[in-house]
């Protein structure tokens, strides 16, 4: 399950719609539950999508980014415990190209844009090597 308050949705969102038509995406911050499968979100940082030649249809983190962010969470002590990223005039599930970057543990948040507006979202995880869909608990 995932926890995260509405603004931080909404903040998603309004980037989903502005990087429109192209994905965009960042990173999930907060505390992971590991014994309950909770992931807690409080933050949200976008980065650079770093795939200029497939902008409309993939995304790609630049391991800098990700280690500025992993340092960053570190020094505030949260953790990494979600990604998220824009489908633009495309569903909000996973393809095959986000099932092969998953990693175990993340929640993975993907917003469907459809002619500019952010239409859905959905969260999801990796079990067993497959994604499934999780609760999604918006808080206010």
């Amino acid at each position: 399950m995932l926890k995260i308050k509405k603004n931080l949705l909404e903040q998603i969102k309004k980037q989903s719609e502005e990087g429109y038509p192209y994905e965009i995406c960042g990173f999930i911050l907060g505390k992971i539950d590991y014994k309950n499968n909770v992931r807690q979100a409080v933050e949200v940082i976008q980065v650079e999508n770093q795939n200029k030649e497939r902008a409309n249809d993939r995304f790609e983190i630049s391991p800098k980014d990700y280690m500025k962010v992993e340092d960053y969470a570190d020094k505030n002590n949260l953790q990494i415990v979600g990604i998220y990223h824009s489908h633009p005039d495309h569903p909000d599930r996973p393809s095959q190209t986000d099932l092969l970057y998953a990693l175990e543990d993340l929640s993975y948040i993907i917003v469907s844009v459809e002619k500019g507006k952010a239409v859905s979202y959905k969260s999801w995880y990796l079990k067993d090597g497959e994604f499934e869909e999780e609760v999604v608990s918006d808080e206010d």
